[in-house]
């Protein structure tokens, strides 16, 4: 582990007062290098926290600032919207693990390109099937 990684999770559990967010960063993190080394993926992709989208809020948000699941595709090259849609869908159609992220604070799922600008933000409480209950 880098000092810059150490850093960065010691930075990131002092702002969340856990490590939880950290874990499962570093576990999609090693996740997404695994399946792009294998060659199950084309993408090698890169899980962080962001910023949010203010208007994708609930009760469990955290500060704007830090409520973005955020997934950078490092090799963008020729990226097409159907693949950052692709990509989505695969944590969107998880409800178990979106309301994971929920309860973990985040509120937007951010998938960009690093060179290419391409990106989407999506709501997670639209695909966490809470209609009985209350989110704002």
């Amino acid at each position: 582990m880098s000092i810059k990684t150490l850093l960065t999770n010691l930075i990131n559990s002092l702002l969340d007062g856990s490590f939880e967010r950290v874990r499962i960063i570093s576990q999609m993190n090693a996740a997404f290098k695994e399946y792009f080394t294998t060659g199950e993926f084309n993408r090698l992709c890169k899980v962080s926290i962001s910023s949010g989208n203010s208007t994708f809020a609930h009760e469990m948000s955290s500060l704007w600032l830090r409520s973005g699941f955020k997934i950078t595709i490092e090799n963008d090259i020729s990226l097409r919207e159907s693949e950052i849609n692709e990509l989505a869908a695969y944590i969107t159609d998880n409800q178990a693990f979106v309301r994971q992220l929920m309860a973990m604070g985040f509120d937007t799922l951010v998938i960009k390109g690093k060179t290419s600008g391409m990106s989407a933000n999506y709501a997670l409480k639209r695909f966490a099937n809470l209609n009985q209950y209350y989110i704002k």
